[in-house]
């Protein structure tokens, strides 16, 4: 599939701003600051026919990972009530494994309007931006942790993607962490140990069928050296009547400074795709590339490693899918992997190398 990348012109970055100014004003957020409440229950008016959740994934310093996500309802089936539930992967350095997508009743999910106040069955996850407790217990794993943010909280404009020329179709998206210090209590298999590590929190919410609109995204993160990236490219299937195309999204901050947000510079180049479990394919080389008249940054992924590899398909299957999905398999990829980061902007020129967290999510 052929996608077009939006073209970097004076033309349409006045429309992107244009577009985001106006939904900065009618929602009354600051441009260039999260407010608390902006990680607090976005879809609540819209229950019916929304999804939301907050994802957490956490790096320990003993080599262990955990990926936590709350989900107000499974995002590939935002029609109907409350269906909670909470996703929880645990890699533990001495190979034990944890993954298990844990629902529960409709009654015992509750999050608030004001901030992240989230609790699906026995799990609960608090935090004002700044600082983030989270409790889960879930699918045998136990944990006390709190994660404080040490890289500035960040949205891109609003933080919402349309899908319609009404603007009422959309996805949102904001971060209040994109890098932090992490320290608790996990156990696992009746043994519990302090750790300490290095953690991201993201929030998504929206009110249509995401299969319908997207074809696949691409989502990374990193904190290599001093510098914080978050990169994303989602392709949809055909928006506007204009056939598919690329939206980036990118954030390169250092330390509590943001150095660029532009998002309409960046590209991707993918090479090696291997098959992988359920049907998709997934790369191996990915080049993220970011160019102005002030400088350029550049991104190289090599040596991915899987993680896991999720069925999204929906286990109850409404109008919507019969109507947009109904030969549609969604796959979801998690990647660790090697990053070579070069800066060459705003007075900084370095290269620094790491590892990086990614992931595609496919639709179709």
């Amino acid at each position: 599939m052929h996608a077009h990348n939006i073209p970097d012109t004076p033309e349409v970055r006045a429309k992107i701003d244009e577009v985001q100014n106006a939904a900065l004003a009618t929602l009354g957020i600051d441009a260039k600051k999260v407010a608390v409440w902006e990680d607090g229950f976005r879809s609540v008016d819209e229950l019916d026919h929304s999804f939301e959740w907050w994802y957490f994934d956490m790096h320990l310093d003993d080599g262990s990972t955990i990926v936590v996500t709350f989900n107000s309802k499974p995002n590939t089936a935002p029609d109907g009530p409350v269906d909670p539930s909470v996703l929880v992967i645990y890699h533990g350095a001495d190979g034990t494994k944890i993954r298990e997508d844990v629902r529960h009743p409709a009654d015992d999910f509750s999050a608030k309007r004001d901030s992240c106040d989230v609790t699906v069955g026995p799990n609960t996850v608090r935090g004002d931006l700044e600082h983030y407790e989270l409790h889960i217990d879930d699918a045998g794993l136990v944990a006390d942790l709190r994660l404080d943010r040490q890289s500035p909280s960040w949205r891109p404009g609003a933080g919402l993607t349309y899908f319609d020329s009404a603007q009422k179709q959309h996805m949102g998206w904001v971060v209040p962490v994109p890098y932090g210090t992490l320290s608790g209590t996990i156990t696992v298999n009746g043994e519990t140990r302090e750790v300490t590590g290095s953690g991201y929190h993201d929030h998504n919410w929206g009110n249509k069928v995401m299969n319908a609109g997207l074809d696949h995204w691409y989502w990374g993160r990193a904190h290599v050296g001093d510098y914080t990236v978050v990169y994303v490219r989602l392709t949809t299937k055909g928006l506007f009547g204009l056939g598919s195309i690329n939206i980036p999204t990118f954030l390169l901050a250092k330390g509590d400074e943001v150095i660029t947000d532009d998002m309409v510079p960046l590209r991707l180049e993918t090479s090696g795709d291997v098959d992988g479990p359920g049907g998709q394919s997934y790369p191996t080389d990915l080049r993220w590339s970011w160019k102005t008249d002030e400088g350029s940054v550049e991104m190289h992924i090599t040596n991915v490693e899987m993680i896991e590899a999720l069925d999204m398909e929906p286990t109850h299957k409404g109008l919507a899918h019969a109507v947009f999905g109904m030969f549609e398999h969604p796959m979801y990829y998690d990647f660790n992997a090697d990053l070579e980061l070069s800066i060459d902007l705003d007075g900084i020129e370095e290269t620094v190398k790491g590892r990086t967290l990614f992931e595609k999510m496919m639709f179709r």
